[in-house]
């Protein structure tokens, strides 16, 4: 009798442990005190939190293992006002497990205690609270508020990755406090926007996407920025950039529209077997190409100085943290596709400007020469004849 438990957590597994015939009853548990035990002694022992009922005539006792942190399932423990607060000690039948000794952790309750942690942190930066505590408002603006209800079931329960740093970092360190307030909040409201209720257990499940935000918005404030304000300043920058593109193609399609009217213009020109006509008209045209092709290359030379801007910019969003770098960096896809599409459009004018060449001074050889192309096809007939009788 001297090594009797002294608390009613140890008390509740005593009896659990010793008592036979043991069944559940509703809440409580029951079984018969086996005959070498005092059954004065214990019944008089029992402390009252476990709420003992005995009948002595069958020396069986009922009592509430619950009320002594003992639990027959990990989801008895997660039940109730523990979803909110770890007993300091516990035991989980089922697992094995007692908590506050000297035990390893197993994976599934970790995660209890550390969807519990997070709870508190979430508690801890609520701008009101109702129901005991069950339910935490969060309030933005007057249009933008949400209730964090404090439900989740065992299933709901998972990995948190680097919580313990997150919760240290954002919400226990007392620097730039009331700006880690503003940040949690407006990061919490963005993950379930237009959602007026949620449950914990979505929170949890959101927690890695969450937990983002939250950093990258911080990262952002403590470098003087806000992630919208970046955000905007991008898109301001690639708009004007993207303005900038469609000029330097604007700036000499007047010119392009004269490649056509030129053939047309020189076919017309053209007479047969007159070199005084047909060589200021050869000239010309070659003259008019050359001020295409430097005109062409001027404006690659624009594109090519505006395509290292926003490569430079972009590289310097890459070289920030990734919380960072990658809110922005996919705005810079569109823009760089589009200086793709401006340099093949250049590279396609180049080449029309070198077919309208050729083709003018083909049509010039052949009115010089209109016999040339009969030449040239009974001369390569007997090349072919001589290489085919060698």
């Amino acid at each position: 009798m001297d090594n009797l438990p002294t608390n009613p957590h140890d008390w509740a597994v005593w009896l659990l442990e010793r008592l036979q015939g043991l069944q559940n009853v509703g809440p409580n548990w029951e079984g018969r005190l086996p005959d070498e035990w005092s059954f004065n002694a214990i019944t008089q022992t029992i402390p009252p939190a476990l709420e003992a009922m005995v009948d002595g005539a069958t020396r069986r006792i009922e009592f509430k293992p619950k009320n002594g942190s003992v639990y027959q399932t990990f989801q008895e423990l997660v039940d109730g006002p523990r979803k909110r607060n770890v007993p300091s000690l516990f035991t989980v039948r089922e697992l094995g497990y007692t908590h506050g000794r000297a035990q390893e952790v197993p994976p599934v309750v970790q995660y209890y205690l550390d969807a519990v942690q997070l709870w508190k942190c979430m508690a801890s930066f609520a701008d009101h609270e109702r129901d005991g505590g069950s339910h935490l408002l969060f309030i933005k603006a007057f249009d933008s508020k949400l209730w964090l209800t404090a439900d989740y079931v065992a299933a709901d329960l998972q990995l948190l990755p680097r919580l313990k740093d997150f919760a240290k970092q954002y919400f226990e360190d007392d620097h730039h406090k009331d700006q880690k307030r503003n940040i949690v909040r407006a990061a919490l409201l963005e993950v379930f926007k237009n959602k007026p209720s949620v449950r914990f257990a979505e929170l949890l499940f959101s927690f890695i996407d969450f937990a983002d935000r939250v950093r990258s918005s911080y990262t952002l404030y403590t470098q003087g920025f806000s992630f919208e304000k970046l955000r905007s300043e991008v898109d301001k920058q690639n708009r004007e950039d993207t303005l900038r593109l469609n000029k330097t193609f604007s700036d000499i399609q007047n010119q392009l529209l004269a490649l056509p009217a030129a053939l047309l213009a020189a076919g017309a020109a053209i007479k047969g077997n007159s070199w005084s006509t047909n060589l200021p008209v050869l000239l010309g045209v070659g003259i008019f190409m050359w001020v295409i092709r430097q005109l062409v290359a001027n404006q690659q030379s624009s594109i090519d100085a505006i395509a290292g801007e926003i490569e430079l910019r972009r590289k310097k969003l890459a070289d920030q943290p990734s919380e960072i770098s990658e809110g922005v960096l996919g705005l810079f896809q569109e823009l760089e596709a589009r200086v793709r599409r401006q340099k093949r459009v250049l590279a396609q004018i180049r080449g029309a400007v070198h077919v309208v060449f050729i083709v003018v001074a083909m049509l010039v050889v052949l009115a010089q020469w209109p016999d040339l192309p009969h030449l040239i096809a009974v001369r390569a007939t007997e090349l072919l004849a001589w290489l085919l009788h060698r």
